[in-house]
């Protein structure tokens, strides 16, 4: 596949169907009252580094494979905190967290175990989860392989399947871009640059052309994810092998073994076709779809207001 159709695969990697929950299901997974801090734990021989912000029904968060600390999901979901508990953690290789001791660690799968592990670290029989791009992608899976233990699933402009037809589709509206994603790509893969430049030239480039286009309004959009992105740590390793891991996607199988409520995001101007992700709103068995008009990629900081409304509805979160 090419590259550049890799990094769509990254990005990505009102009906609404079922009842809010009741004061005893919110109330359920809100238990145990987690400690707010920065604390680090013992997953499968690694240390993964965690932190706890906020008061209220407990979410965790998928992070995504790609390599991005903890602080990217944060700026995110920040303003969730005013009413709800959110539990992010960084994974293998990145931030906190403990070194990467083999190329799996970079994986989709290894974000979900550790997930899960941490999620039993907590003492939470069950909790609410929400993912965002490849992070909702790979919540598809852990909400397949572990359906008793997710109380309710948010979607954030994820997809169930990206092939290359779909790839093409985007580089037919997007030419120019793709065509400096692929010069670039190919000046990283020189064996004269280090992985510390092909990380920051990377990160330059998703932050402040890749990611904007992506959103309703390229112009205001780039400040807003140059602030976002500041300080957070990316990593050039882990998005390569997560494109060799995936260069295609497709989990419209696995649809029908998840047994969780679904909240399902898509954004009216996202590089993604909102039809693909209502493909996955309407694979799922209990789901609600709420369809962003002002926003692209990144709902939570192009439409902040409206997304907190329908995150908290959903939740329930006080």
């Amino acid at each position: 596949m090419d590259r550049w159709m890799q990094v769509l695969l990254v990005l990505a990697t009102s009906a609404a169907v079922g009842c809010a929950p009741t004061p005893a299901e919110r109330e359920a997974v809100m238990m145990p009252e987690l400690d707010n801090g920065s604390f680090t734990v013992e997953l499968g021989g690694c240390a993964i580094h965690y932190e706890v912000h906020g008061h209220g029904p407990v979410v965790m968060t998928v992070p995504n494979s790609w390599g991005m600390s903890l602080a990217g999901l944060r700026g995110l979901y920040r303003r969730l905190e005013d009413h709800l508990t959110v539990v992010y953690f960084d994974p293998r290789g990145m931030g906190g967290s403990g070194p990467v001791r083999e190329d799996g660690d970079m994986g989709m799968a290894a974000v979900r175990a550790d997930f899960d592990g941490l999620r039993r670290h907590l003492g939470l029989e069950t909790v609410n989860a929400i993912g965002w791009s490849n992070g909702a992608m790979n919540l598809i899976l852990l909400a397949a392989e572990h359906p008793e233990t997710l109380e309710s699933a948010v979607f954030v402009h994820g997809v169930a399947s990206f092939d290359q037809e779909d790839g093409r589709r985007y580089a037919e509206r997007q030419p120019e871009l793709v065509r400096r994603w692929s010069e670039l790509d190919r000046q990283l893969r020189a064996g004269d640059v280090s992985l510390d430049e092909r990380t920051a030239r990377q990160k330059a480039f998703w932050v402040g052309e890749m990611f904007p286009a992506s959103c309703a309004d390229p112009a205001a959009a780039r400040p807003l994810l140059a602030e976002l992105y500041r300080g957070v740590e990316f990593s050039w390793a882990h998005a390569d092998f997560t494109n060799r891991e995936a260069p295609v996607f497709d989990a419209r199988g696995r649809l029908a073994e998840i047994r969780a409520r679904c909240l399902v995001i898509a954004g009216a101007h996202d590089s993604l076709d909102p039809a693909k992700v209502r493909e996955l709103h309407n694979g799922l068995a209990d789901s609600r779809f709420v369809l962003f008009e002002r926003s692209g990629h990144f709902a939570p900081i192009e439409e902040p207001e409206a997304f907190e409304i329908a995150v908290l509805e959903f939740l329930g979160g006080e």
